[in-house]
Formats: structure tokens, sequence, C-alpha cells
């Protein structure tokens, strides 16, 4: 990992930046959320194609701007790919209209549209995945998004962004927004105009959000994924080698910087000798 290398020149964006972006996206979502969800589907695939067909340009960047290593970068673009497609097919699954049960006489539909605006923070340990999974599952439900990525990694957020607009969403449905989250974060979340957020982080941030939102007077959908303490129990059934692999994959991945990293590890008293020596070895 290199520390000395200037990738881009970034700026936080200033409280009237913040308004207008939002102000342009609510404008952008109502043509955005008309065009119906397979043609937004189809949109997000085509982010996928080129995604896979950029996938060096963003292997390059992840290296460089958020410090993973070869094999890291390859599956965080394998998962920013994968988001895309299975969002467009969970979209197409599940916005088609329904036939409810009523009386007779009387047809009952039942379906399902885009809100509104939705604001998406990312973190900075999987700044291609997380950023692209939150924006494209936000997207093709017919929102419009204002995303704003971890102020460490915004070079891979603006490739991301870039693709997404080459294959056919509209500028104004999908802006970037830097800044760090006390402040250009605050302000977005804080906008009575926003529909919907997306938080991806540290459980005393979402708290923080989350207390923000109420006093919005919409009630404003809020989807947080936060720190995990995860857990694997070895018993005397396991094979103790591929065991030992997993959990040093699991733990010291990404330096165990990621919320899926296993954390506590349970071992049944029959085999806990032998393995702790093969994890201590693997370890070391």
């Amino acid at each position: 990992a290199t520390t000395n290398l200037t990738l881009g020149k970034y700026d936080d964006a200033s409280t009237d930046e913040c308004t207008a972006a939002i102000a342009e996206a609510k404008k952008a979502q109502i043509e955005w959320n008309e065009k119906g969800v397979h043609e937004r589907a189809g949109i997000i695939e085509r982010a996928a194609d080129l995604m896979e067909k950029n996938r060096f340009l963003f292997y390059k960047a992840i290296m460089l701007e958020g410090k993973k290593n070869i094999s890291d970068a390859i599956s965080e673009v394998r998962e920013a790919i994968d988001f895309c497609r299975y969002y467009a097919i969970q979209a197409r699954a599940q916005m088609q209209p329904r036939k409810q049960a009523g009386i007779t006489g009387e047809e009952n539909i039942y379906s399902m549209h885009g809100r509104g605006v939705f604001i998406c923070i990312s973190p900075w340990n999987f700044p291609l995945a997380i950023f692209t999974g939150q924006v494209v599952a936000a997207l093709v439900t017919g929102n419009s998004v204002i995303a704003k990525p971890a102020e460490q990694t915004p070079t891979i957020a603006e490739i991301a962004v870039d693709i997404l607009h080459r294959a056919g969403v509209p500028k104004a449905a999908l802006s970037l927004v830097f800044g760090k989250g006390e402040t250009v974060g605050k302000q977005l979340i804080e906008n009575i105009s926003i529909s919907g957020v997306c938080f991806t982080g540290g459980t005393d941030t979402a708290k923080k959000i989350q207390q923000s939102l109420q006093r919005n007077p919409a009630i404003i959908p809020f989807i947080a994924e936060t720190g995990g303490q995860n857990g694997m129990i070895v018993d005397s059934t396991a094979l103790l080698e591929q065991a030992a692999d997993d959990v040093i994959t699991s733990a010291f991945g990404s330096s165990g910087q990621r919320c899926s990293a296993l954390r506590v590890l349970y071992v049944q008293d029959d085999v806990a000798d032998k393995f702790i020596e093969l994890v201590k070895g693997a370890a070391a």
C-alpha cells in the first residue's frame, strides 16, 4: 500500500450544493419512476456488464485507494456486479402488480413504486460493493439517489457512478456528493425532502441518524447495516485443517476490518488443544 500517491482532489459539498442536489433528484425521480421496473432493471443489468468490462479499472482503484490486495479487489468487483444483477431480478419479481382478494364486482390491485429521494451513505471497507449495493437497490425500485461515499474512497465511487450514468441512469437521478459524515452526511439526512436512508457503518452513527430522522415530519425508512459480533463453532466432526483455514480467512482477511469478520471462536474440548495449535501456526 502506498500512502503518498495523489489519486484526485475532492472538496466537501456545501450546504447549498446538498440542498440543490436533493431538489434536482426530487424532480428527476418522477420521470425515473415512470420508466417502470423492466426498463430500470435493464439499465442496472447494463451497468453490471460495463463493470465487468471495466473490472481492471476497478481493481486498480480498489488497490490504490482502498489499499486492498489483489484477491480482495477481485472479490469486491464480483460482489458489486452480483448486487446489480440480483437487485434487477428481485425488482422485476417483487414490483409486479398483484391482484388482491376483493368483493364480487370489485378489482383490487396492489403495486409498489419508488418513494422519492434516497440518501446512500457507504463505508471505506467495501468502497465499491456496499456503495453499489445501496445505490442500485434504491435506483431499480424507482427512487432517485444522492450517494455519499466514505471520505477515504471517493475515486472508486466516482468510477462506479460514471458507469451507472453510461448505462442509462439519468445524471439528475443519481448524484455523487463528497464530504465527511458529521458535516455533509448530516446536512443530507436533515433535509426534510428526503424519502429514505441507506447506511453502512458504526452503530453509534446509525443511532444518531435514527434520532435525526425522527425530527422529519414524514416517516422515513432507515436501512442500517452496522457492526457485528460473529462467532464460529468448531466441534469434533470438523475437518480441523479446513476449519483453521476458514478461521484465518474470516478473522484476518481485510485485516479483520469488515462486519463479517470472525470475532469469537468456540471449540469443543475434545479437539481444542489440537485446533488451537493449528490456528496459532496458521496465524503466525
